[in-house]
């Protein structure tokens, strides 16, 4: 009876290690991809200034956020409502600049529920999530009086996004922040952004 326990117990065992290689095999990490802003803008679908109404991260297969866009670059109209993500930690009622792909396929709830979306258009922030670029007053930029020094600004990792140099970064590149996230000036990001759009002007 003892040898049956033991040899029961090996098998287990055995199997059980067999399932996490496996299941340790199948994760694979990724780095991002370094962009140019310019190179950035030409392989998203959407370019957006986005306000974030609502977020659902109970009823669909991925985190979905419910956008109303502000300001249109690409891709769509101010006005319009757009749904991505999957990426948690978006901030309901806070502004993002997005570059979004958009999914083939529409996307559905993972069962009928009154507080869901329904079936909608999807579009994926994407490179790990460094397309989603958070904006808000800061006083990080140069200056001594409050004038100079503070603004509103976009977070923007430039360790995978390289600006163009006419685009000052704060803090200075002597500086290690987290995740290579820096401030820029929010009126000359969207400028840039602009003239990405609208090369013609």
């Amino acid at each position: 009876m003892a040898a049956a326990l033991r040899m029961l117990l090996l098998v287990t065992v055995v199997a059980t290690s067999t399932q996490l290689t496996s299941a340790q095999q199948s994760v694979t990490l990724t780095e991002p991809t370094m962009y140019e802003l310019a190179g950035l803008f030409k392989q998203s679908d959407i370019v957006a200034l986005v306000k974030v109404i609502s977020g659902d991260t109970e009823t669909y297969n991925v985190a979905v956020y419910k956008g109303e866009v502000l300001e249109s670059f690409k891709g769509t109209v101010v006005g319009s409502t757009i749904y991505f993500g999957p990426y948690v930690g978006e901030r309901l009622g806070w502004e993002y600049i997005l570059f979004l792909r958009n999914v083939p396929k529409t996307i559905g709830p993972k069962a009928a529920s009154s507080g869901s979306y329904g079936t909608i258009h999807y579009s994926e922030i994407f490179n790990e999530g460094y397309t989603s670029m958070e904006t808000s007053y800061e006083c990080v930029f140069g200056g001594k009086d409050v004038a100079k020094k503070c603004d509103y600004a976009v977070r923007v990792c430039t360790d995978y996004i390289e600006l163009p140099k006419s685009i000052a970064a704060f803090p200075p590149e002597t500086d290690d922040p987290p995740f290579g996230c820096r401030w820029v000036r929010k009126t000359a990001f969207i400028s840039l952004l602009d003239a990405l759009g609208n090369p013609k002007k």
